[in-house]
């Protein structure tokens, strides 16, 4: 969707209605922005841990009452089905807020650490500050659940926000009408309108973080640009994350992983399950098996409201150009000899491809290696462990991984082997479940932590203190040096290093020795 000063059009993906237009601001009302920004950031610095959270108390009560109108909203601009919109983008709000209301003020309190020996009469400890105010650019795929989590994680740790949705799913209103009655000083979180023009104003208006979601190569330039101002970066980019079942897996719940892995929000999720091993007695099986679960579920096929199918297991692809890639690759496999076992071309007239099961991979098609981020995935069978291992980590991606085994020894050791930022062990998309674990991935699917304490700590200043006392005493490496102070302070290293009651007694008598270094 190109952007223009003339703005631009949100459609409903399933029945193409015009929903609204939206005009992209200019460069006063950016500038605007991040003053208002700055302003309210001290004011939101200064509230308490808890002051923060009454006042988040009170978005998680007014998302709770309007639950289905934002369902609704949800399903209008994705065209995902309803219980997808419910329990993947309106309860992790709910459930991130909740967990910061049991724990963010103990995560965010100053935290005591050791002082060594050497240090005597010190005390040391981590503070965790705010940084200001924040840039945070959502994608289009969870547009409610990706919008609301970081800006929650934001505003629990004392910054301002400053917040840009995807221009093609941007739910215009719904946040501002969220946090109206909040509470929070005038301006601490604001919403601006735009494609990746705009984008590239706010971020030149230097905010003292960006937090992004999206795809890496959006990620990239995101970073090049943030580069010249040094601006920290939180980038959480795209995945091909890989499935392993071994051959001692319950073969029912393994099938039934896969599907709800693979095809869940028609598969327009970063960590959907895109790459699937399995091991090679029980991958005939394991492919007829899940095929014929794929032919089972309920699909739109035309273009129909979806406001009142309670039953519908798979939704339309909400862009377009996200579903012309999906066909491209498709074609590419079918052309260099891949088998298509079920699906494999979308619904004529609308933005549904249906569940779609591919084997026959091999290297050289671009659904191996590239991200899909649509209803379809491939199947691939292996001997033992180190190929496993070896094929789920043949990727330039890393967000996340599934292994599946009745050998929990196994499965631990293979979980432990994939490099990935997050696994789930008998289990799918399972860690996204829990807002106390960390979230964000390696290699190409970015960099940093956001979710519980890690995502708190993500939006602040990690700053080390150590108190000493007012007296008049020198620190023993103070100047002036001498050839005696040296010797001391290598007998010093040795007895510190040397541990034990020993290393203690040598620690001290040297320490007394050295004391005379601190007279003023």
């Amino acid at each position: 969707m190109a952007e223009s000063h003339d703005g631009f059009s949100v459609h409903n993906p399933r029945t193409g209605a015009l929903l609204y237009r939206v005009t992209p601001p200019g460069a006063p009302e950016i500038d605007a922005v991040f003053e208002r920004a700055h302003r309210a950031f001290p004011q939101v610095r200064d509230l308490s841990v808890r002051e923060r959270l009454a006042r988040l108390g009170r978005v998680k009560d007014w998302i709770q009452a309007n639950k289905e109108a934002i369902v609704q909203r949800v399903v209008d601009e994705t065209g995902k089905p309803r219980i997808e919109a419910l329990m993947t983008e309106v309860f992790p709000a709910l459930d991130l807020i909740q967990y910061y209301e049991k724990n963010a003020a103990r995560i965010l309190r100053d935290q005591p650490q050791p002082t060594p020996l050497v240090l005597m009469g010190k005390k040391s400890r981590i503070q965790y500050e705010p940084l200001g105010p924040v840039l945070i650019i959502s994608p289009w795929n969870y547009p409610f659940n990706l919008s609301m989590t970081p800006i929650i994680t934001a505003l629990a740790a004392g910054n301002s926000v400053v917040f840009k949705p995807s221009e093609h799913t941007p739910l215009q209103g719904l946040l501002e009408e969220i946090f109206a009655d909040a509470g929070l000083p005038e301006g601490a979180v604001q919403v601006v309108y735009g494609g990746k023009e705009t984008g590239s104003a706010l971020i030149a208006r230097k905010p003292a973080k960006i937090f992004f979601t999206g795809s890496d190569a959006a990620g990239r330039a995101i970073l090049k640009q943030a580069a010249d101002d040094l601006i920290p970066v939180e980038l959480e980019l795209g995945g091909k994350d890989p499935m392993v079942v071994f051959e001692d897996v319950c073969l029912p719940r393994a099938v039934q992983g896969a599907l709800w892995g693979a095809m869940t929000n028609s598969g327009q999720t970063c960590t959907s399950v895109e790459r699937i091993f399995v091991q090679d007695r029980i991958a005939e099986q394991f492919v007829s098996e899940l095929g014929a679960a794929m032919e089972r579920l309920t699909i739109s096929r035309e273009n129909a409201p979806a406001a009142d199918r309670l039953d519908l297991d798979l939704g339309c692809m909400t862009a377009e150009f996200q579903l012309d890639k999906v066909e491209r690759q498709v074609e590419d496999a079918v052309q260099k000899g891949a088998t298509v076992v079920c699906g494999g071309q979308r619904i004529p007239g609308t933005r549904v491809f249906p569940p779609t099961l591919i084997t026959g991979v091999t290297p050289e098609m671009a659904i191996h290696g590239e991200e899909t981020f649509g209803p379809v995935v491939t199947v691939t069978p292996f001997a033992g462990e180190a190929e496993a291992i070896a094929l789920a980590n043949d990727s330039r991606f890393g967000l996340s991984a599934s292994v599946w085994s009745g050998d929990p020894e196994l499965a631990e050791r293979v979980a432990r082997a994939i490099v990935t930022g997050n696994v789930s062990i008998n289990n799918v998309l399972a860690t996204q479940g829990n807002s106390a674990l960390p979230f964000g991935g390696t290699k190409h699917s970015g960099m940093g932590r956001y979710k519980g304490p890690h995502g708190l700590y993500s939006f602040s200043n990690v700053k080390s203190v150590l108190v000493d006392k007012n007296s008049g005493r020198k620190e023993p490496i103070w100047y002036p040096y001498t050839a005696e102070k040296y010797k001391l302070i290598s007998d010093l290293i040795d007895a510190s290093v040397t541990g034990g009651l020993r290393g203690l007694l040598n620690t001290v008598l040297v320490g007394l020795r050295l004391s005379k270094f601190m007279k003023p």
